[in-house]
């Protein structure tokens, strides 16, 4: 990923609603959770107030749609900031998608918001006006649909006759321009229903324009002007209401990349509507995804904390996976890391990702990891970076079979594993044919590959300009971690190989890796300080002499190493308080290093998919309560915030601060080590074939 400073406070208001979730913790649902005996977590869990949309990296979507909505006004009524998931980062559409009025008698009443209860099966709004309730409660009835439920009450001891109206985008705005149509600009549409607009906007790319994937990109190019429509129908309901009486109605907002994608939407969430939805649905469709999933480990079954914190990371977590419109995916969905900011699907966050999506549903996964087997670049190597638009760059660090693997325990879909094995192999001899050192170690040849700015590339990074550069091309090393990663794909691909019956390729990836493991402990590892290092090419001196949670990777792939020395490795350094074991474990440098920064991004922060993997570590090498202890204070982190953070400060006094830099929230490998790590999964075997 690109480094970049992104501010996630918007003002008083988000600092406002994350201290309220705080304060206010677990709120009371609208929906009667079932009790029953013998009732699944999932049927039980309180959803309301599960996350706040507030933030547009941590926006409402659902049913894999590529529109989202943020309220980054909370304290004010409507449906607020709409935005497109389509191409990198998103993009805005308007501020403002659907706000209303009530007028009776000629006159407009006073509206007030009284609540908005942000729910991922739905998000309600509760307003209220003289002697009148109004609830709006918006829901995705199908992909790229909005459909709002109003329900007026009637507090008054006599009837009403009242009128609903809307202001919406491109409201009295007509289609008339002169010269070309200017981006931007939103305009009313000919020949559909009052309530209906058209805009253009511009795509953005993430290619030719980002260093360490500008090598190898084909598609949409950045600038690229792309129609975005939405059929609605937005004219004024006019209701008579009786005493203390009750009235309904619903509408829908289909959107579409043109129009007559837009109108089919349309037809078909109208017509689901007419045959009796309502938000209801949703929410019965919700709670299935949750009991889809596997039960807590016991150790934390039961506990409402645990449990929503599971339902948070799974429904977070499939509203993020992207369904195309045709292009490079298909109709098929792949994980974006997050929905504005730093939004697409990046190789190995797709790779982590991908794992727990397994399990809740192995077809989203499968999708995901099938999607960037299908792009190689004509030398094997997969996307950096994957959209509906366009794909770019060769690849990150090598996981990407080390999470097929997974997902076909998962699965066990042999047919989609032979689909995808030839890509996924291809992409391991791409690191080897075109990216290793003459001794068969593989090297990094960019940064944005493991750790953007990590302070084990200053030796070759450019910084005459006195800047922190990252994703620069790096070259003049050999690493430990990338060929552990290798090590464990190659042992993948012979545990694949060995379900689709190709014998002689399952006995060369595992002779292939045996080798490789044997040679990052001859030219990596220093028994005088029991650490594994980076090392200049073709040389045992130490390139950087950093440390960092990527030098125990070895140990994680199961390198041959003698039980005494894992044991120095890990009393020496893995729980070694002055380095990395604190109550903040493994920061991507370590404490004692001089260029150690809490805040700084690959120079301190706490990445979730690394203390992942080092909790991992800790239970193969036999240190099970430390492991345990690791896994409980990871999950302690992600709690600090309402969002599920990216990464996280190191600094125990920074750490939680609402709005703190360089870390997105709602991000999606965190949510699926939250998911990973509820299981318990860092507790079973390693792949070995």
């Amino acid at each position: 990923m690109n480094i970049r400073t992104y501010s996630l406070c918007r003002g008083l208001c988000v600092v406002l609603i994350a201290t309220l979730w705080a304060v206010n913790g677990v709120a009371q649902e609208s929906f009667k959770a079932n009790s029953a005996p013998g009732a699944s977590w999932a049927d039980k869990v309180n959803l309301d107030d599960l996350v706040p949309y507030t933030v547009p990296t941590a926006a409402w979507g659902d049913r894999n749609s590529d529109i989202a909505i943020t309220w980054e006004r909370p304290e004010e009524p409507g449906i607020q900031r709409l935005q497109s998931l389509v191409g990198w980062a998103g993009a805005k559409i308007t501020d403002s998608l659907l706000s209303w009025k009530i007028d009776e008698a000629g006159q407009t009443l006073p509206l007030k918001l009284k609540h908005r209860n942000f729910r991922p099966d739905k998000v309600i709004e509760s307003d209220e006006s003289t002697d009148l309730d109004v609830t709006a409660t918006a829901a995705f009835p199908v992909f790229d649909a909005i459909a709002v439920r109003f329900s007026l009450k009637n507090r008054a001891s006599r009837s009403r006759d009242v009128t609903v109206s809307f202001d919406y985008p491109g409201k009295g705005v007509a289609p008339d321009w002169k010269g070309p149509f200017p981006v931007g600009l939103i305009v009313s549409v000919e020949n559909e229903p009052e309530g209906s607009w058209s805009t253009l906007y511009k795509h953005n790319e993430h290619g030719r324009n980002v260093v360490w994937v500008r090598d190898y990109v084909a598609g949409m190019t950045n600038g690229t002007t792309l129609e975005f429509s939405c059929i609605a129908d937005l004219s004024p309901r006019k209701l008579h209401i009786a005493s203390h009486g009750e009235s309904n109605f619903t509408m829908v907002m289909a959107m579409g990349r043109y129009r007559g994608r837009a109108q089919k939407i349309y037809r078909e969430a109208t017509q689901k509507i007419a045959q009796g939805w309502t938000p209801d649905a949703e929410t019965a469709r919700i709670r299935a995804l949750l009991r889809a999933a596997p039960p807590l480990a016991p150790r934390f079954r039961g506990n409402p904390k645990y449990e929503r914190l599971y339902a948070h990371a799974i429904t977070g977590m499939n509203s993020l996976f992207i369904r195309g419109e045709g292009g490079y995916t298909g109709e098929t969905r792949i994980p974006y890391t997050g929905k504005e900011g730093i939004g697409i699907a990046f190789f190995w966050d797709t790779s982590f990702s991908s794992v727990g999506a397994r399990e809740f549903s192995p077809q989203l996964a499968q999708e995901a990891i099938e999607n960037f087997a299908n792009n190689p670049s004509p030398r094997g190597g997969l996307p950096g970076t994957l959209s509906d638009t366009h794909r770019a760059g060769e690849g990150q660090a090598p996981i990407m079979c080390w999470s097929a693997w997974h997902i076909y325990q998962s699965g066990r879909d042999k047919a989609w594993l032979a689909r995808v094995y030839p890509g996924l192999a291809g992409h391991i001899k791409f690191w080897m044919n075109y990216h290793s050192s003459a001794r068969g170690l593989a090297q990094y040849f960019n940064a944005g590959q493991i750790g953007d700015n990590d302070a084990r590339f200053d030796r070759v990074y450019n910084r005459d300009n006195g800047e922190e550069h990252s994703n620069e091309a790096v070259s003049g090393f050999e690493s430990p971690d990338l060929n552990a990663f290798l090590v464990m794909e190659m042992r993948s691909l012979a545990l694949m190989a060995g379900e689709l019956g190709r014998s002689r390729e399952k006995e060369e990836w595992k002779e292939r890796a045996d080798k490789l493991a044997k040679l990052i402990v001859d030219t990596c590892y220093f028994a005088d300080e029991a650490m594994f290092y980076d090392v200049v090419e073709g040389t045992h001196e130490k390139f950087s002499g950093v440390k960092d949670p990527n030098m125990f990777l070895p140990l994680w792939a199961g390198v041959p190493l003698p039980e005494s020395e894992i044991h120095r490795i890990v009393e020496q350094h893995m729980l070694n308080p002055k380095e990395f074991f604190r109550k903040l474990p493994y920061p991507s440098l370590s404490y004692d290093d001089p260029k150690y920064d809490p805040a700084g991004y690959w120079r301190g922060r706490i990445w979730p998919h690394f203390v992942y993997w080092m909790a991992q570590t800790l239970w193969r090498t036999g240190y099970h309560k430390e492991a345990e202890l690791t896994a409980d204070r990871l999950l302690d982190m992600m709690q600090l915030e309402p969002w599920l953070m990216e990464n996280f400060n190191s600094d125990p006094d920074k750490i939680g601060t609402v709005g703190e830099r360089d870390s997105q929230p709602e991000y999606i490998w965190t949510q699926a080590a939250a998911i990973e790590l509820l299981l318990e999964r860092y507790k079973e075997t390693v792949p070995a074939p």
